[in-house]
This record gives C-alpha cells, sequence and structure tokens, in this order.
C-alpha cells in the first residue's frame, strides 16, 4: 500500500519587532515613497507619513469619516486620499496642499494612480472610474450591478485596468477599447489583484481562500495558492517579480514564488487580520498594515 506521508522542506517563519503606532483604528492600507525611506499608511480617520530612518510619523492628515484608501503617485509627490463619504482628495505632501475632486454617490473603497501619475482610478461598489487628476473630470469605465469586490489596479503599461468584476471575477478592462475580458474560477469575491512587474502576471485574492495566479496574455490560470488559515485580503509582487506577498485574515502574511506556488515564509507578529502589504522599492522591506492598528516592517534580505 502506497504510503499518503510526503516529506517537504520547512517553510522558513519570520518575526519582527519594528513596529509603527499611532493609528486608533485598523490599519488597511500601506504604501512605499519611491525613495524608500517614507512609508504612508491608512486607517481609521486618518492617513499618516512615517520616516522609516527615525520610524516617527511626520505628517498627519486627518478626515472626518473613515478614510478607505490611499495611493501615492509614482513620483511620491501627491497621495490620493479616498472617504466613506464618496470624496478622493489629492494630497501634496511636501507643501500640504489638498484638492478635492468631484464627490461622487458611492462609497469609495480603492484608488490607484496609473503608471504616468495622470490618472487616478477609484473602485466604488459597483463602478470603477477614472479621474484626471489635472482638471478634476472623470469616465466611468466599468459598472456593474453586482460589484462585489476590492481589486483595483493598473497594468504597468498604463493599457489595462484590473478590477473584481463582480461576486467571483476579475474583470481586465481596456482604456482605450473599453473592452472587458473576464477572468473565471474564483467561487466568491474578490478581495485584492496585483500584477507582475513585467505585467505577464495577475494575483487575485478570493474569499474562497485561494489566490489564483493568471497568464495576463491568455487569461488562464497557471497556479491556485491555497495559504492561510483564513482567506488572503492582499497580495503584492516584489518590485524583481520573484515574490509574492499576501496577507490574510489568519493574522499572517505569507510569501511565495510566483512560479511554483510554493511558500517560502510566514511571517508572524499581528493580533488581528492583515489588510495590506507593500514591497520597499529595492524589495528588502515588506511592509503589512494590520486590523490590530499597527504597522510592521518585516526586513526580507540585508543591505
Amino acid at each position: 500500500m502506497e504510503s499518503r506521508l510526503r516529506v517537504s522542506a520547512p517553510v522558513k517563519t519570520m518575526t519582527t519587532d519594528v513596529v509603527l503606532l499611532g493609528h486608533t483604528g485598523g490599519a488597511h492600507s500601506v504604501a512605499f515613497h519611491p525613495d524608500g525611506r517614507t512609508l504612508v499608511s491608512a486607517g481609521g480617520v486618518t492617513a499618516r507619513v512615517w520616516d522609516l530612518t527615525t520610524r516617527q510619523g511626520v505628517s498627519v492628515l486627518t478626515d472626518e469619516v473613515h478614510v478607505s484608501s490611499v495611493a501615492l503617485s509614482p513620483t511620491g509627490h501627491d497621495l490620493a486620499v479616498a472617504d466613506a463619504d464618496g470624496v478622493v482628495s489629492l494630497w501634496t505632501i511636501a507643501t500640504g496642499q489638498i484638492t478635492t475632486l468631484p464627490t461622487v454617490t458611492g462609497d469609495i473603497r480603492l484608488v490607484a494612480f496609473s503608471p504616468d501619475g495622470r490618472t487616478l482610478a477609484t473602485k466604488e461598489r459597483q463602478v470603477v472610474r477614472l479621474w484626471d487628476v489635472v482638471t478634476g473630470e472623470n469616465t466611468v469605465v466599468s459598472s456593474l450591478p453586482d460589484g462585489y469586490g476590492e481589486g483595483l489596479a493598473f497594468h504597468p503599461d498604463g493599457h489595462t485596468l484590473a478590477a473584481s468584476g463582480g461576486r467571483d471575477t476579475v474583470q481586465l478592462v481596456d482604456l482605450a477599447s473599453g473592452e472587458r475580458t473576464l477572468l473565471t474560477g474564483h467561487s466568491s469575491g474578490i478581495h485584492a489583484v496585483a500584477f507582475s512587474p513585467d505585467g505577464c502576471l495577475l494575483a487575485s485574492a478570493s474569499a474562497d481562500t485561494t489566490i489564483r495566479v493568471w497568464d495576463v496574455a491568455t487569461g488562464q490560470t497557471t497556479g491556485v495558492l491555497t495559504p492561510h488559515g483564513g482567506y488572503a485580503v492582499s497580495v503584492a509582487f516584489s518590485p524583481d517579480g520573484r515574490v509574492l506577498a499576501s496577507s490574510s485574515t489568519d493574522s499572517t502574511v505569507r510569501l511565495w514564488d510566483p512560479t511554483t506556488g510554493q511558500p517560502t515564509a510566514t511571517l508572524f507578529g499581528h493580533a488581528e487580520f492583515v489588510n495590506s502589504v507593500a514591497f520597499s522599492p529595492d524589495g528588502r522591506t515588506l511592509a503589512s498594515g494590520s486590523q490590530d492598528r499597527t504597522v510592521r516592517l518585516w526586513r526580507l534580505s540585508s543591505p
């Protein structure tokens, strides 16, 4: 009788003692500045800018309602801040100037800058819009009767936008033609999407407890990861594309080889859901924001 037992190498475990404190609500969005020395996070009614050299907050933007998402422009000059009242503001960090885009009717859940920084995408429950950041004009690029899901990401070439496309699909929107391609395979809502740096792969995290890796050119699944004790709510590729990070409702972060689909490390330290992960520009540090109101920094490799 063939044995059911298998021997495999253990997955590395990691912990960190670098914790950024200050949020009074769950930290649900993190983003690195291009300089690699500055981090932005959102939680509760604030967006915070951190100096990673001193590990101290250097600036705080306070809203009257819940801040749902933040995104840094590619230059790091502006921070887009969306709140639960459907207001998107552009904060020029160096000067403190704030420009508010026209208010929409829906709760804006996600924001993302295009690679050239000229366009901002926003995700409401059922609507995806593109905004001209200079004129403030917006165009609806997708509207669905069932808009369950949270994913939103620009392709590195700026010509395609990935977003949750319904209860269990991912949509790829060609921004020139408006044509939509639906990626099917998940069996529940999509919580996050991320393109690899070369644009060849797309990762999607779902409430069905899986992460799927897709070949963007063919729309076919290349791997299915079943990562956590809960389900993944955030995914991010490292700058070289060799590592995929996912965060989960089970309070952990996991690192994966996106080519083989094998886990390479599990990161322990958060006490509640881990809502967001982001790699530093050099790929040596991973930031994570959690419902436990903390932001943690994980050193992945030596300089």
